[in-house]
């Protein structure tokens, strides 16, 4: 079948096979803290009546574009942390793909000690966590 015949999955559908598929492989380990992986809805639509009214309170609060869509706060190895953009597998090579906010974002994780990546689909997101957890726990839950 032609790729371009195949139906799209949505980056919606990948980040959450991504974490279903993170807590069958990783539940059972003692080092993996579940509540430290979680997600930022950036994406999320500002509903109701008044959308721009719920973003200017969501700002007031701290809200930030550009921030990773997954983040792992146990740190490992020399990072203090892991920060996981996600996108859809159609968008891998396309200009535009990840944007200046979210660049910048990746660039402040990096340069401060995490570790920060790209991931177009699940199968890459789960190489990227599990490249992460193979380094060592450290302080903390060991």
């Amino acid at each position: 079948m032609p790729k371009s015949s195949l139906p799209r999955v949505s980056e919606h559908s990948e980040q959450a096979n991504f974490i279903e598929a993170v807590y069958r492989i990783y539940n059972h380990r003692a080092d993996f803290i579940q509540t430290l992986l979680f997600a930022v809805p950036n994406g999320s639509w500002f509903g109701g009546s008044n959308p721009w009214a719920v973003f200017n309170k969501f700002k007031k609060e701290g809200f930030r574009q550009g921030v990773s869509d997954l983040i792992y706060l146990q740190p490992r190895g020399s990072f203090n942390c892991l920060a996981i953009e996600m996108k859809a597998l159609d968008r891998k090579g396309k200009k535009n793909a990840v944007s200046d906010e979210q660049l910048e974002f990746l660039s402040a994780v990096s340069c401060n000690g995490g570790m920060s990546w790209t991931c177009y689909g699940c199968d890459e997101a789960l190489d990227v966590f599990a490249a992460y957890m193979s380094y060592p726990v450290r302080g903390g839950k060991k």
